[in-house]
């Protein structure tokens, strides 16, 4: 008669017993380490002796407690690499958990024991953080769309207290199938309702800030119909952005003195070598027309520095590159200078206005009166480029751009806070 094999449940309960429950279990198939959280090889009894014998395991069953899942030093770790923008799997960098073994005399947990157990209460920990931030204030909301790596559509909404002096800020994130008015317009609702789970407080609602698309208008206004009380804003900056690129196309010697310059100097590094060998000054600035107020920063620095960067440029070879010989050309231009002197001496503030307003933790009352400073010079800088004998509708493109952005509303809603915040 042949023999009969033992069953492998058979075979695992024993060791299970030997070693402890606490420390090995089993389902019949394969044998679990409790303390390591992975399974072990049980061929034979040599291995698993081997393996409670590691410094891995010893050092595990030492720091755990009575539940394991809930280790505080676990939900700490989760926390800050939350808090700090870490990823959970730098975790798993050898020199990373060679340090805090070291000098902490703590095992971190595997960055999937976080993503499992520990992420969601860091969540909801937060979420109850943001909650108790925002209380009975009044709020301001914000809303933009992106995407992500896999190309799915976010719409991120971020929510403040509505305070003169000081500010509030949290996330909420959702993803949503496509971006028009409706999906906007409930991805918004759906935040609120995570903020005040007990109930949207329509009148909570104060101010709505997005940038100026048409969809963002749409669903603005579809919005209004749940908060009465809110006013819909757009962005402050894209507008001001909108107005230098007015400026750009009113002075095309100098945009086209900014795009050859920076030719000159990208990626030629003995060029950038000599320059700053011949100048005490930085190297010409090279704007991104999509990045706000790059091209004006750039007109800036040429105003200030006109002679040194022509120079310069005089001394290049004008046969090494077309763009050496067509900056050459246009720095001979008798309008250039004064271009270059008309705008440094109008529009300099303007992107000083607009750093100050990307600053995130800047109080609305300081919002605002930047904002009012930006009011008060457009008219200015847009009179001072009528010529002689013209019409003022020579700047009304920058006046019109402005009050596509949201001009009307942003006046309304600096008005209405002064008197209500």
């Amino acid at each position: 008669m042949p023999r009969q094999g033992i069953d492998t449940a058979e075979k695992l309960r024993p060791y299970v017993e030997e070693f402890g429950p606490d420390v090995f279990s089993t389902n019949g198939e394969s044998l679990m380490c409790d303390v390591c959280r992975k399974s072990v090889k049980a061929t034979e009894k040599y291995f698993l002796q081997q393996h409670v014998r590691g410094s891995r395991h010893l050092a595990r069953l030492n720091s755990r407690n009575l539940s394991p899942r809930e280790n505080p030093f676990n939900m700490d770790v989760g926390r800050m690499l939350v808090e700090s923008n870490i990823p959970p799997y730098k975790l798993q960098h050898p020199s990373f958990r060679g340090f805090m073994e070291k000098y902490c005399g703590k095992v971190l947990p595997d960055h999937t024991t976080l993503r499992k157990t520990y992420l969601k209460k860091v969540y909801d920990e937060t979420l109850l953080k943001i909650r108790a931030s925002v209380g009975e204030h009044r709020i301001w909301v914000s809303i933009d769309e992106t995407t992500d790596v896999k190309g799915r559509f976010v719409v991120n909404t971020v929510v403040g207290c509505l305070s003169a002096q000081h500010q509030s800020r949290a996330f909420l994130t959702e993803f949503v199938e496509r971006t028009n008015h409706s999906t906007v317009a409930q991805a918004l609702v759906n935040s609120l309702n995570l903020l005040w789970p007990e109930g949207l407080r329509n009148d909570k609602v104060l101010l709505l800030v997005t940038y100026a698309a048409a969809y963002m208008k749409k669903a603005g206004d579809a919005l209004k119909v749940l908060f009465p009380k809110m006013t819909h804003v757009t962005c402050v900056i894209h507008a001001m952005h909108r107005v230098c690129e007015e400026i750009r196309v009113l002075f095309p010697a100098v945009d086209n003195l900014i795009a050859n310059v920076k030719k000159n100097f990208l990626k030629a590094p003995f060029r950038v070598q000599n320059f700053r060998l011949l100048m005490n000054i930085g190297l010409p600035p090279q704007p991104v027309l999509t990045r706000w107020g790059t091209w004006l920063a750039a007109a800036l620095y040429y105003a200030e520095n006109f002679e040194a960067v022509r120079s310069v440029v005089s001394m290049l070879e004008g046969a090494e590159a077309a763009s050496i010989r067509r900056s050459q050309e246009i720095m001979d231009d008798s309008t250039l200078s004064s271009d270059l002197a008309f705008i440094g001496s109008n529009f300099a503030q303007f992107p000083n206005f607009m750093t100050k307003l990307e600053c995130s933790s800047l109080p609305l009352s300081s919002s605002l009166n930047i904002l009012e400073e930006f009011r008060v010079c457009l008219p200015v800088a847009c009179k001072s480029m009528v010529p002689p004998g013209a019409t003022i509708e020579f700047a009304a493109p920058s006046n019109s751009c402005l009050r596509s952005s949201g001009g009307q509303a942003n006046t309304s809603a600096l008005e209405v806070f002064k008197n209500r915040v």
